[in-house]
């Protein structure tokens, strides 16, 4: 019997992936680390009981003086990490009682898009005050205490999608009076992180590009292309011809800018007595290049709605042509045709890698808890992120 190489790889067979694609370094360990775990049996979910007591004992080592861990309870939602909410008391060092409601991300042996928890960490604790993100609090970076990586980091109140919403897979109707509220305030903050000055933040765990060169949109393209080469079924020519494309025309980055890499309806919450956007989740994905590519994933058809006359709005939210005229007064940067065309194939390729490749391998070899999401990531995303490349592509080739 053949033995597939990508569900049991050798260290030869990885060192050759990571020669061939170079990527940040990071990047690199998440992947490695999820490839060394794959041939291991398959994944054991986390349960109430062992989250309670390796939580402590992490929490042991953070902590001066007594505390106590409550009301551990799974979170839903998500594609990627297992996720639990629980209350912690503790005093400060002040001998002041305090007590919050905290939440728990732990990295499963591989997910469908795999990321470094510390590159999450970082982005969290550099953006407090600038935007609304849960505070970062506490990281075991390489599992020494649950077995895989984790970050806790503060409970947020809010709501992703609006009372009566019925629209499945990954879009959202938000209705007028939601949409007239929070669109704005959406675009506003993608504004802003465009013009965040990251220097000054310890991102250690990200490789900045240089500006005014195109090596890291190599660099990212590496990231992808090693992605499915490790982890697709099948071969997809499409996948194939397009990653050439994005290689030999790959544009310099004009202004280098923390992308998102997953900024849409859905990650982030909002009040819905105020209305106001509470946190913007989910900043596993991102990564140091060109505001163009949070622009162009936006406008993805994957993440579009139908208003009420039938008009597509980007996210549920707003026009495409409204969500780009608002951007580019609030961040002050243009917004270039031709490049915001490189994001829009870049990030539909990328998309469909994730869907088609990352989404399969995880099912095939249950290494999440979420195999069964993950086996309709296949037939319930791909084809509409497919049939949206082809659209994009069909003048190129």
């Amino acid at each position: 019997m053949s033995v597939d190489p990508k569900q049991h790889p050798t260290e030869e067979w990885i060192a050759n992936l990571r020669a061939k694609f170079p990527t940040e370094r990071y990047v690199d360990r998440a992947l490695t680390r999820k490839l060394r775990a794959r041939s291991e049996s398959a994944y054991q979910p986390q349960t109430a009981h062992s989250v309670a007591e390796r939580l402590r004992k992490l929490l042991q080592s953070k902590l001066d003086g007594p505390f106590d861990v409550s009301k551990i309870n799974a979170l839903t939602g998500g594609f990627s990490k297992e996720q639990f909410s629980f209350q912690l008391d503790w005093c400060d060092p002040d001998g002041n009682p305090r007590s919050e409601r905290l939440v728990l991300r732990i990295t499963p042996a591989a997910s469908a898009a795999e990321t470094h928890r510390l590159r999450e960490f970082q982005l969290m604790g550099a953006l407090q005050g600038a935007l609304p993100v849960p505070a970062a609090r506490w990281i075991d970076p390489e599992g020494e205490v649950f077995g895989q990586p984790c970050l806790i980091c503060a409970f947020c109140e809010g709501v992703a999608k609006p009372p009566g919403d019925t629209v499945s897979g990954m879009r959202t109707s938000f209705g007028p009076e939601y949409r007239q509220a929070l669109a704005p305030q959406f675009i506003r903050h993608l504004a802003n992180l465009a013009n965040f000055d990251w220097h000054k933040h310890d991102l250690s765990a990200f490789d900045a590009p240089r500006q005014g060169t195109n090596e890291g949109v190599i660099r990212h393209l590496n990231w992808w292309e090693r992605v499915w080469a490790e982890d697709s079924v099948a071969a997809e020519p499409l996948l194939t011809l397009v990653g050439h494309w994005l290689r030999d025309n790959a544009p310099p980055i004009d202004k280098v800018s923390i992308v998102h890499g997953d900024y849409r309806a859905g990650n982030f919450l909002f009040s819905l007595e105020t209305r106001q956007i509470t946190a913007i989740l989910d900043w596993e994905l991102a990564f140091l290049g060109d505001r163009h590519a949070d622009l162009a994933y936006v406008i993805d058809p994957l993440f579009s709605e139908r208003g009420e006359t039938g008009q597509m709005l980007v996210c549920g939210l707003c026009t495409r042509e409204e969500f780009l005229d608002e951007y580019a007064k609030c961040c002050g940067l243009p917004v270039d045709p031709p490049r915001l065309r490189y994001y829009e194939i870049l990030m539909g390729w990328r998309n469909s890698l994730i869907a088609i490749g990352g989404g399969a391998r995880c099912a095939v070899g249950q290494t999440s808890h979420q195999d069964i999401m993950f086996a309709w990531l296949v037939p319930g995303v791909a084809p509409i992120s497919m049939n949206s490349l082809r659209e994009l592509v069909k003048d190129l080739f």
